[in-house]
């Protein structure tokens, strides 16, 4: 369990580690599903219902993912800061893997995606699919371990 710096940031340290597992838990559940289903299919599609398709799923998956990123990095921050930063390390590196991972491979590759190049998007995709359940499961010890 995680332990704060000082006694009086208990309960504010666990519910950060609580918010910071819920986005988390989302993105793990959001990534099996791009992972298994919404990328793999996009190899079926040809031409312009391609393009259209990625177009608006680019478009739309955004405002989804954008949100728990964004509210999984602030709580991670502030668990850093107020916890015990060597407990929560692990957890940081995953994240700055994921992270890492979709600003600079997943993020150009969709710039750049033909039905032809889904097969290594889909590859690559794995890093963050692992990153972040495994982040899940070491969270989840985190709070209720």
């Amino acid at each position: 369990v995680l332990q704060p710096k000082h006694r009086k940031n208990v309960s504010l340290l666990s519910a950060l580690l609580l918010v910071q597992l819920t986005a988390c838990a989302a993105m793990t559940g959001i990534i099996w599903m791009v992972q298994i289903a919404i990328y793999p299919l996009f190899a079926r599609l040809e031409g312009d219902a391609f393009d259209d398709y990625h177009t608006r799923y680019m478009a739309r998956v955004t405002y989804v993912i954008a949100p728990l990123m964004f509210i999984e990095a602030a709580s991670c921050a502030a668990c850093l800061y107020l916890g015990d930063w060597q407990k929560m390390t692990p957890s940081f590196l995953l994240l700055a893997i994921a992270w890492a991972s979709t600003a600079l491979i997943q993020v150009p590759q969709h710039a750049k995606l033909t039905p032809k190049t889904v097969p290594a998007l889909v590859h690559s995709n794995w890093i963050r699919t692992i990153a972040w359940t495994t982040r899940t499961v070491l969270l989840a010890s985190m709070a209720f371990g």
